[in-house]
């Protein structure tokens, strides 16, 4: 039995936590709400036929470089059905976390499997995702194809309308039509009025019996004012004459009698001049006014045909203006066709899986079964019941053997003897067998605890530092007030919780983002940065300290150490009794120890640690070699 029990292969498990819908406050897509059937459609995917083909495939791949012929060999037994024996999904109740699991005999394997595992579920969500982008893509251009020649149709129809009806812009009275239509009527209000004003003067100059210098044309006019002077002149030596001669004496006289011919030669002429005047006044007038009437009748029936053409335009126009928003919806369409495009092809990004791997799965070190020791001693057990069941059986056979048998021998003789032989022989017995409390020597048991109390017991084992999740401490830093944010970014810098209590405002350098711890100088995250730069804002107003219990006695500092178990209880993390500083400050070192950090350069960030201390967290560092911390991301991820 104990060597079919220690001829059991060891089995081994690789676990990776996932976070399948990372919150949307920290990737900018998803949800921060537990959504239990998108968990259990990720579990069905996870374990579907195809997906295990392919991590398969991925998993000979990444295997074929390596130097393990066995291990090849074995890869390449593998089918998919026997990975689905391997695999496991386990649903981490009320949370969107999953945990992948693979079990099987070979340690080395089981790591690259739920890695492989992983790319695959990724590269199948990244597939799914892109053909059905094409698609709608496809459908959105084919779309966008059809309102193009749709658009591109309309424009050549609305370029043939415009040109038969002349339309030259899209405002209704800048167009020829009605902007001619306006000219028209402005220009016969005007030629109305220049009509009645000609008619007017017409009949006022046909009225008047007599028309004044005035209204002489210029070339009468100047004629007949020569006439006056000259006669003026002549009636001026007339009056003269008359004054001194007689009407006989100057009629006789042929030199007098001249200068009043004269005079009334003179006076004839203007009249006559005056009177030519009178009718080219009058005949201008007609005609002007003739010309007036003739120009109102002709702008009239222009009107009349611009009205026409006015109205035609009109409705013209308005079947264009119903064209242009045809044309206008149609470049709406194309339009949001467009930003349907350029969302979907932006926003995709959004169904891709919104994975976050909160826990890495590493090469298993020790086997999770078979328990050789438990199953020995239940071997062991089993094998003692079963052989104490034997003996009874067997003495209960023989005691009934015995009850079947005579009492006398078979020689048919009795032997007798006397009671005091059988008394003396008894005592003789006794008298052999000691009694126990007869005897100077401890009892077994007290021998035993003898044996325990002073044989030097070994020392108990370090107790194996616990690592919270990323889930975890966003939680406790979400119900955090600020004194309780800034003690836990401190411990997740690696922090001590004795340098914590001691930290006043000078060991703070903001400017910079360092923390001076002595020799050491820890560069703060910037989410931790902000926090202790609206303190310092404070500091400069003498309103609160930096850090927040500056100032504060040990008993204080110790009881704001025992509000983090408290918020671990409200955020219901298990266990929350055990989250303490020490235990954030060693979540902090697992994390850099998971990516690969040097035990021997821990002190660098955590201070001084001891051999033993730092000997804890060599199970969780990853197998190869170590990297220096210069190679590592040294902010926790809540920080960042």
């Amino acid at each position: 039995m104990s060597l079919w029990n220690f001829n059991r292969p060891p089995v081994y498990r690789a676990t990776a936590t996932v976070l399948t819908i990372v919150p949307e406050e920290r990737s900018g897509f998803g949800t921060a709400v537990a959504n239990a059937q998108h968990v259990a459609i990720q579990r069905s995917l996870l374990l579907g036929h195809n997906l295990l083909e392919d991590t398969l495939a991925r998993l000979r791949n990444a295997l074929r470089s390596d130097t393990n012929a066995g291990l090849r060999l074995y890869t390449a037994a593998l089918t998919p059905d026997d990975l689905l024996s391997m695999l496991e999904v386990s649903l981490v109740p009320q949370t969107n976390l999953v945990k992948l699991s693979a079990t099987g005999a070979e340690p080395s394997l089981l790591a690259n499997l739920v890695d492989e595992w992983l790319a695959a579920y990724q590269a199948l969500r990244e597939r799914e995702i892109e053909t059905q982008v094409g698609d709608r893509l496809e459908k959105l251009d084919e779309r966008a194809r059809l309102l193009e020649e749709r658009i591109q149709a309309k424009r050549k129809i609305l370029d043939e309308f415009r040109a038969r009806f002349d339309i030259v812009t899209l405002e209704r009275d800048s167009n020829e039509a009605l902007k001619r239509l306006g000219l028209l009527q402005e220009a016969l209000g005007k030629a109305e009025d220049a009509s009645m004003r000609a008619q007017a003067r017409l009949e006022a100059l046909e009225s008047t019996a007599t028309i004044g210098r005035r209204a002489l044309p210029e070339q009468f006019a100047n004629e007949r004012s020569n006439l006056y002077q000259r006669a003026k002149q002549a009636r001026a030596q007339a009056r003269q004459l008359r004054e001194r001669y007689t009407e006989l004496f100057i009629e006789k006289d042929p030199n007098k009698r001249r200068i009043i011919e004269r005079l009334e030669s003179l006076e004839t002429r203007i009249d006559e001049v005056e009177r030519e005047g009178r009718r080219q006044v009058l005949a201008t007038a007609r005609e002007t006014a003739d010309l007036a009437n003739r120009h109102v009748r002709d702008l009239r029936a222009e009107l009349t045909e611009q009205k026409a053409r006015a109205s035609t335009f009109s409705s013209g126009f308005a079947e264009f203006e119903d064209l242009q928003q045809d044309l206008s919806r149609l470049e709406e369409m194309q339009r949001e066709v467009e930003s349907q495009r350029m969302s979907l092809q932006t926003t995709a990004l959004a169904s891709y899986p919104q994975i976050e791997i909160i826990e890495a799965a590493f090469a298993p070190r020790d086997p999770i079964s078979p328990d050789y020791e438990r199953d020995l001693g239940l071997t062991l057990a089993a094998a003692t019941a079963v052989g104490l069941i034997t003996i009874l059986i067997l003495m209960w056979l023989d005691a009934k053997a015995q009850g079947s048998r005579p009492s006398s021998p078979l020689t048919g003789v009795r032997i007798w003897g006397t009671e005091a032989d059988g008394q003396e022989n008894g005592a003789n017995v006794r008298t052999r067998i000691p009694r126990r409390e007869e005897t100077d020597e401890p009892s077994a048991p007290a021998l035993s605890s003898a044996v325990l109390t002073d044989a030097s017991r070994p020392s108990a084992p370090t107790q194996a530092p616990r690592q919270l999740m990323i889930g975890e401490v966003e939680a406790l830093w979400q119900l955090a007030e600020t004194n309780e944010r800034q003690l836990i970014g401190l411990l997740l810098c690696g922090v001590q919780l004795d340098e914590a209590a001691a930290l006043t405002h000078e060991n703070f350098a903001l400017t910079e983002g360092d923390l001076h711890l002595g020799t050491r100088v820890l560069r703060l995250p910037p989410r931790l940065r902000a926090l202790f730069a609206d303190g310092f804002a404070d500091v400069l107003t003498d309103t609160n300290p930096l850090p927040a219990w500056e100032g504060l006695d040990r008993p204080a500092f110790e009881d704001l150490t025992h509000r983090l178990s408290l918020l671990a209880a409200d955020a219901g993390i298990a266990h929350a009794s055990e989250v303490t500083a020490a235990t954030l400050r060693d979540t902090y070192l697992m994390y850099l120890v998971g990516q690969g950090a040097r035990l021997t350069r821990l002190s660098q960030i955590a201070g001084p640690m001891s051999g033993a201390d730092t000997l804890r967290f060599a199970p969780y560092s990853p197998a190869g070699a170590a990297s220096s911390l210069d190679e590592l991301n040294l902010i926790y991820p809540v920080l960042a």
